[in-house]
């Protein structure tokens, strides 16, 4: 099933690099969980969100004039995957440019996507799952 997994998560990411938040894609289960780790302060936690606008993804997205996150490399086995990732934008009010690594760690049941959790630490998003480069 890893392969079918990583398949199902390139038009995500092929999205995302264009900057194009859809918020719901088909492969996302209804009882999708997700969020950040708690690397990130003031926003760490995972929970469902049903919203089909996601206030917590728009509440992110204010900051920046442009926000983009792009897919380096899949690290999959059974049904997680880690997807070692690229995030470039622009801040709105501080017009500063950033560009940085991290990953995300995704769960997959019956061909679904049961949760999305964000690190900036790839060692620790690796961690998390279980796997090892």
């Amino acid at each position: 099933m890893s392969q079918e997994n990583v398949e199902a998560l390139r038009p995500i990411y092929a999205e995302w690099a264009q900057g194009n938040w859809q918020p719901r894609f088909a492969v996302y289960s209804p009882d999708m969980e997700w969020g950040w780790s708690d690397e990130f302060p003031g926003l760490a936690g995972v929970a469902r969100d049903p919203e089909t606008r996601s206030s917590k993804l728009q509440e992110w997205l204010t900051g920046w004039e442009d926000w983009r996150c792009e897919a380096e490399r899949f690290v999959a086995e059974g049904d997680s995957v880690v997807v070692m990732t690229r995030y470039r934008g622009q801040g709105r009010a501080s017009r500063a440019s950033v560009d940085t690594t991290g990953a995300h760690v995704w769960t997959f049941r019956d061909g679904k996507v049961v949760r999305l959790e964000v690190f900036s630490s790839r060692e620790k998003a690796l961690e998390a799952a279980g796997l090892r480069e």
